[in-house]
């Protein structure tokens, strides 16, 4: 059964929270987008959009619509930012974050947040080409295309503006999924919010191409991917891939690129270990019901017995899918082919390998495999994250807490290590500290009345001393004042 988008399903209820009572202007549509060099006053204020794309953010967090996994969303961050480190990005804060939705689409929302749809990954065949995808995007960043598009509706709050957004996404994946919201217009005005204009295509091709050279990637590789986008669209009657539905691709759009491009000297580049693994493992999980994983095994063994898979990447596609449907034998006898081929190791293995020991119900194995593994790759989050988990299935709180509190302060936004730290302090009768760690898990996930209800139970525990207790009435305050101008902005954009 194919997965259906996780964005549209859980849009209806998260518009309906955001635009209670709310008075949004009707018209969404947008014409045509300005060229460079238009006036500043048609475009939202950096603050602003800023403040809309950390809501936009914030709610999906909290609704659940980001793709938790460390290690991807790692693999992502580090492999965008070797983009947005180039020259034409410079100046700008980007941040991408992974949503788990196999349908091929990106999108760029105000404020320099870029969503990747876990499909886009599958469905590159190289790293140019998700590099090609990427950089486009960071172009409309750098263009400011978003900023414009919500330059009219600049009176409305950040929140208005926020669910303005919100309701452009679901609108184009699933129109369906929000046809009673009728305070936000019609459907074809939301589908029109994120459709970039062939001008705002033009020019974010132009700023994306100059980011894959400088960031010495192949630059055929965003000739290549809308190639095949365009021939993929000539098959389609209707349900046309999203991004298609915002990014138009013409024959003369290929053509401008190619023109660009003609007189740059190829340059071939192996795709990375890395995007290989992440690759194989997205093919693996795409759709994880009972037919779905015998469907990536069956495709897997195929595709190794055929020759026709990078060697490594398809058992380690194999052993995770195997480990998916708890065959700890299979998965054992796929990770050691790819020790075998991979002799040097690499996080992505080690931590899918104590997941099996884990599961088999060996929690020793699990974390010797681990000890060993967060010694050879110490920043590696997700292998942190999984040793920390073992220590709490033994329920070896002593050990747990000390080591969950030095990885916070290493990797502070981590929601799951706030939370497996309050597990632990709790089970160690650590009662206050651990409220304040839910609080910090709360607040990365965008509850903020449930993390200020967190931080009272800490005052209430009396366990602090007067340094920490002093850290909980201060952020207290810090979170009080940030709710009440959230409530202020609300009722503001109900007027």
């Amino acid at each position: 059964m194919r997965r259906t988008g996780l964005l549209p399903r859980c849009m209806a209820g998260l518009l309906c929270a955001a635009l209670a009572g709310a008075g949004l202007p009707a018209r969404a549509q947008v014409d045509n987008l300005p060229r460079l060099g238009d006036a500043a006053a048609d475009e939202l204020s950096p603050t602003m959009e800023r403040r809309v794309g950390e809501s936009i953010v914030r709610e999906m967090q909290s609704r659940g619509m980001i793709y938790d996994d460390a290690e991807l969303a790692d693999y992502l961050n580090r492999f965008a930012g070797s983009l947005a480190a180039t020259p034409p990005a410079s100046g700008f804060t980007l941040q991408f974050f992974l949503v788990r939705d196999p349908t091929l689409n990106a999108f760029a929302l105000p404020g320099g947040y870029i969503g990747v749809h876990t499909g886009l990954i599958v469905a590159a065949q190289s790293e140019s080409e998700l590099a090609s995808v990427l950089g486009h995007e960071i172009g409309h960043v750098v263009q400011r295309h978003v900023a414009r598009m919500l330059a009219r509706e600049r009176q409305a709050s950040t929140l208005m503006l926020a669910a303005l957004v919100l309701s452009a996404l679901a609108a184009r994946s699933n129109p369906q999924a929000i046809g009673g919201i009728a305070s936000l217009g019609s459907t074809a005005a939301q589908q029109q919010m994120l459709t970039f204009s062939r001008d705002a295509e033009r020019e974010a091709d132009r700023v994306g191409l100059d980011i894959l050279r400088q960031a010495g990637f192949d630059a055929n590789g965003m000739v290549a991917f809308l190639g095949r986008l365009q021939k993929s669209d000539s098959l389609y009657e209707s349900g046309a891939p999203d991004y298609l539905r915002t990014h138009p691709v013409t024959s003369e759009r290929i053509a401008d690129i190619q023109s660009r491009i003609s007189d740059v000297r190829y340059r071939q580049r192996a795709d990375s270990l890395e995007f290989r693994l992440t690759r194989a493992k997205l093919r693996a999980l795409t759709d994880t019901s009972t037919d779905g994983l015998r469907s990536a095994r069956t495709q897997f063994e195929r595709q190794l017995r055929e020759r026709t898979v990078d060697e490594a990447a398809g058992w380690f596609g194999l052993a995770t899918v195997a480990a998916a449907q708890r065959d700890a034998a299979a998965a054992r006898k796929a990770l050691a082919e790819v020790r075998r081929l991979l002799p040097a190791g690499h996080p992505f293995v080690e931590r899918l390998a104590a997941q099996v020991e884990l599961q088999a119900g060996d929690s020793a194995a699990a974390l010797a495999l681990l000890d060993a593994a967060t010694k050879r790759f110490p920043a590696s989050r997700a292998l942190v994250r999984e040793r920390a988990q073992v220590l709490l299935v033994r329920r070896d709180f002593a050990d747990a807490a000390p080591y969950l509190e030095s990885a916070v302060s290493t990797f502070r936004s981590d929601a799951d290590l706030w939370r497996m730290l309050a597990e632990a302090q709790g089970g160690l009768g650590e009662t206050a500290r651990a409220h304040r760690a839910a609080a910090e898990q709360f607040v990365l996930l965008g509850a903020t009345p449930a993390a200020i209800e967190q931080l009272r139970l800490a005052q209430r525990a009396g366990q602090l001393d007067f340094y920490t207790g002093s850290q909980v009435d201060a952020r207290l305050r810090e979170l009080q004042a940030q709710w009440q101008a959230e409530q202020k902005e609300r009722g503001e954009g109900r007027r």
